[in-house]
């Protein structure tokens, strides 16, 4: 070997030296930023277990509410009926209070009619002058 193949020989040794300094400082950052790229994905799925128990939690909710509505919806027909009968109660009422007014107002024209005065009672301060 020549002294020149030599030197070229230490020179490519020591261009490969650096070149895996570099492949190492290179595999370094690689791996923090695996590790940067972990830690946020765990964070990431932490987060998605807690939105998902939300969604569990708003779907229950709106499951009770849903169930809620309908019993109130039930609660507001039987309310309509019952009203419904109240309304067509009292419209029996109604008419009947008018033919037992009536009745009553065509009784006590039938009784002014039997009760004829006897006398016509004038009163005392007319009496002196008529």
């Amino acid at each position: 070997m020549t002294i020149r193949h030599t030197l070229h020989l230490r020179r490519q040794l020591a261009e490969a030296r650096q070149e895996i300094t570099r492949l190492e400082r290179d595999l370094r950052s690689l791996d923090d930023e695996i590790a940067d790229v972990r830690a946020a994905n765990s964070t990431l799925r932490q987060e998605a277990v807690v939105a998902f128990a939300r969604q569990v939690a708003a779907m229950d909710n709106t499951d009770h509410l849903t169930a809620e509505r309908e019993r109130l919806l039930a609660e507001l027909e039987k309310a309509l009926d019952w009203a419904t009968e109240v309304n067509r109660a009292n419209a029996c009422i109604d008419q009947q209070n008018q033919r037992l007014t009536a009745e009553n107002d065509r009784l006590r024209r039938e009784l002014a009619a039997l009760t004829r005065p006897v006398a016509k009672v004038i009163p005392l301060q007319k009496r002196g002058a008529a």
